[in-house]
């Protein structure tokens, strides 16, 4: 079960307003929704009030934190205000889903970028400095002067 609490954090108003003093505007609210292991979630928001009407006119000295959350209940769609907390309580529950290799396919190594070849030492543009043939000699990227990129990777 899932227990929901207003909380009110900020009232903006008009000082003048077709003779009203103190109009309020908007009201800034949040709604949290707090399951009984303790696992919560919350919506912030404001809700701009429509011109007040003189004959319903409350004032602001004489407000209570009830009677803006009813102004808000009576304007909002609290249940799907609730439905979201619930269901962002839930995902909080179950892991995400991630996809998996399927265990009878043989994943294969990816082939490298030439920029990740480069990043590892590999150099497209060695030259052969002792006449013998080879390029990059004595490590990973060593091969025949004739050799392309493609080809080192095949080789291996």
């Amino acid at each position: 079960m899932i227990t929901y609490t207003w909380s009110i954090s900020r009232l903006d108003c008009s000082p003048s307003e077709k003779g009203l003093t103190n109009v309020v505007k908007v009201i800034h609210w949040s709604l949290n929704g707090q399951d009984e292991n303790g696992v919560s979630a919350s919506i912030s928001n404001s809700y701009p009030l429509p011109e007040p009407n003189p004959e319903e006119f409350n004032d602001y000295s004489t407000l209570t934190e009830e009677i803006v959350i009813s102004w808000l209940e009576s304007n909002l769609d609290v249940g799907y205000l609730q439905k979201t907390l619930a269901n962002e309580i839930a995902s909080k529950y179950n892991l995400p889903i991630t996809p998996l290799p399927l265990p009878w396919v043989t994943v294969e190594e990816s082939v490298p970028t030439l920029e990740q070849m480069i990043a590892d030492g590999y150099n497209p543009n060695a030259r052969d400095g002792d006449g013998d043939g080879l390029v990059q000699e004595g490590t990973q990227w060593e091969r025949s002067l004739e050799t392309s990129v493609n080809d080192s990777i095949q080789m291996e």
